[in-house]
């Protein structure tokens, strides 16, 4: 048992130090390595497709970054991913003078599977404040579903909030990953339906090569 136990600790110990890219282990008290770290800081200048702003396009560094935080219950990349994004999405804020923040939900069925919802997570680790939409639907993986067809099925008629104020006001809406879209066109019909917003933006921490607006 106690052999067992120790095996365990060291696989543990082992995983928790495993850059979530290079796949190396990290000598530093982190979970990016500081090689792989100071890459994405490199490369992590904001970019944008009309109104989609991002940092990155959604290769495969960066889908192992993402799905390590949100699939592999690594929810203390959160804290590093948020030091990449924070000072971009800032400025963006003061930029285009943001007046409502709107994180892209998960359904409580994913909450409750993954204990968090990983674009607030972000955000909080930002000290940045948002508000909530609601999502009435417990959608399947975008990533199980490879057509647009699909893609809009599923996430059809998925958000719901009567009370938000976005009348006359600069909305930005956050998600992890913008692949087709479907998710943030969805969002923004249901945003529109409560009023008539003054312009609506996207920040994503990375966007598909295959996206278009």
């Amino acid at each position: 048992m106690i052999r067992r136990n120790f095996v365990q600790s060291i696989k543990n110990l082992v995983f928790s130090r495993r850059c979530p890219i290079c796949k190396k282990i990290s000598q530093e008290n982190n979970y990016i390595c500081n090689e792989c770290y100071y890459l994405l800081k490199k490369k992590g200048k904001i970019k944008n497709i009309e109104n989609y702003y991002y940092l990155y396009y959604y290769n495969e560094e960066i889908k192992r970054l993402i799905a390590d935080f949100k699939l592999e219950n690594r929810r203390g990349l959160g804290k590093e991913i948020a030091y990449l994004i924070k000072v971009p999405l800032k400025n963006l804020l003061l930029e285009k003078k943001i007046d409502v923040i709107l994180p892209v939900p998960i359904s409580k069925e994913r909450e409750k599977e993954r204990g968090f919802n990983q674009v607030e997570e972000l955000l909080d680790n930002c000290k940045i404040e948002y508000q909530r939409i609601r999502r009435e639907k417990n959608t399947k993986h975008m990533y199980e579903l490879l057509d647009s067809k699909s893609r809009k099925e599923n996430i059809y008629n998925a958000f719901k909030n009567e009370k938000l104020n976005i009348e006359g006001k600069n909305i930005l809406i956050v998600d992890d990953i913008v692949t087709t879209g479907s998710t943030i066109r969805e969002m923004i019909k249901e945003i529109e339906k409560l009023g008539t917003p003054k312009e609506i933006y996207i920040f994503s921490l990375a966007v598909s090569k295959i996206f278009k607006p």
